[in-house]
């Protein structure tokens, strides 16, 4: 019996292990590099959802911890809008290594209520933007295959 529990609990393990991330460089600033996860991008309309992925140069303090949490990695949902280039973060997870195992705070908000902002233009949020509106064009919904039933 125990061998069958194991078998079991890897075969539904394995499922979750195939939509592991696919980070793909995006640009980077003197502060940090950031990634996007391929396989996230989703178009709504005028609007793109991606996962980013922002690897800090240097500890970085989590906002609001009077210097006594630190962060090295930073995963975020972002809505880009393809037409206005305004941006606003959905949620994120900030993570004390690299490796994005060690979680040190996570933030998520109100998504009918999210202050949007204007990109600056050749700043690393443009780039951003530029980045997913491209990966999915108007009238499409993925970045890649389509999605499985």
């Amino acid at each position: 019996m125990p061998i069958r529990l194991s078998v079991l609990v890897v075969a539904l393990a394995v499922p979750a292990l195939s939509f592991a991330a696919r980070w793909e460089k995006v640009g980077e600033t003197p502060l940090a590099s950031v990634y996007v996860d391929r396989d996230s991008i989703r178009r709504s309309g005028a609007e793109v959802r991606a996962a980013l992925e922002w690897r800090w140069n240097d500890d970085t303090e989590v906002p609001d911890s009077n210097a006594t949490r630190m962060y090295r990695l930073e995963r975020q949902v972002q809505i880009s809008n393809c037409g206005s280039r305004a941006y606003a973060v959905a949620e994120g997870v900030r993570y004390a290594d690299l490796r994005g195992t060690d979680i040190v705070s996570t933030y998520r908000y109100d998504e009918r209520s999210l202050p949007y902002s204007e990109a600056r233009p050749k700043a690393i949020r443009d780039t951003i933007i530029a980045h997913v509106c491209r990966a999915v064009p108007a009238g499409s919904t993925a970045a890649s295959t389509p999605q499985k039933p």
